[in-house]
């Protein structure tokens, strides 16, 4: 867990050109409104839901768990929570990303309030070629689990300047996750949060790569906290970076040059 602002990747790769629907998963844009609204009345999972993909078998359908994991979300000293990671495959390039929280009622600053995610963000996807995004519901009779209130392009969250900011890099879900919520109108868990991925090769673990943000909606303390967690890897990136020239350094270029007056003094001495 990490409490360091986000360390800039490399360059973006890949620009996104399209997104690979899965179940009912939709499609997240690149331009214009990069936050696509997910209306859902907040009583079940089925996909006439905008962004709603069915239970957590349905989205998946088709793709075999590979790996999942579990870390403690601390805010301060305290343990506010707990936040699952999972990655799917169904060995065709195609990659299903979840991440799901469970908040406690332990209060971990000066304000007394239990802690608050108001944005779910994950990132490594600017080298995918197709991208999607969808939430499945625990609980799919009750409201146990809170939806995602939209799915877009962004490394920022509520009330932080760029909001509206394309990123490519990075998936934002807007959410409000409390276990005592001020305004008494949220769940402690969020529904599983999806990122449908193609045109990776794999994945790997990543630093600081999953990001909860409490943005003090009612006046709780402004606070964002890194994970560690899986994240997508791209063959294609990887080959076109091997086959770049490597660029030289000074005591290179020095000594290509000494070279070339060699082979000056030797071609003058033959031609006497």
């Amino acid at each position: 867990m990490k409490h360091s602002m986000f360390r800039a990747a490399g360059a973006f790769g890949i620009m996104l050109i399209g997104a690979a629907a899965h179940a009912s998963s939709v499609s997240l844009p690149t331009t214009g409104t990069i936050m696509v609204p997910c209306q859902d009345s907040g009583n079940g999972n089925s996909t006439s839901f905008t962004c709603a993909m069915g239970s957590t078998s349905t989205a998946t359908s088709g793709y075999s768990l590979l790996t999942s994991s579990s870390t403690t979300i601390v805010a301060g000293s305290t343990n506010v929570g707990t936040l699952y990671d999972r990655v799917y495959g169904n060995g065709a390039g195609s990659y299903i990303f979840g991440v799901r929280i469970n908040l406690n009622d332990n209060t971990w600053d000066s304000t007394n309030l239990t802690f608050e995610v108001n944005d779910i963000f994950r990132s490594g996807f600017s080298g995918a070629t197709a991208l999607s995004g969808g939430y499945s519901k625990v609980d799919v009779s009750g409201v146990t689990d809170e939806y995602a209130r939209s799915i877009g392009r962004s490394s920022k969250g509520l009330n932080e300047t760029g909001v509206g900011s394309y990123d490519a890099n990075w998936v934002r879900f807007e959410t409000d996750v409390n276990v005592e919520d001020p305004d008494d109108t949220s769940p402690g868990t969020s529904a599983w949060y999806w990122v449908v991925v193609s045109g990776a090769s794999g994945y790997t673990t990543g630093e600081d790569a999953i990001r909860l943000w409490e943005a003090g909606e009612e006046d709780q303390t402004q606070i964002s906290l890194y994970f560690d967690g899986y994240v997508p890897t791209y063959s294609g990136a990887r080959l076109a970076a091997a086959t770049l020239a490597p660029v030289p350094e000074p005591t290179e270029y020095a000594m290509f040059l000494a070279g070339l007056g060699v082979l000056g003094v030797m071609a003058r001495r033959r031609t006497r």
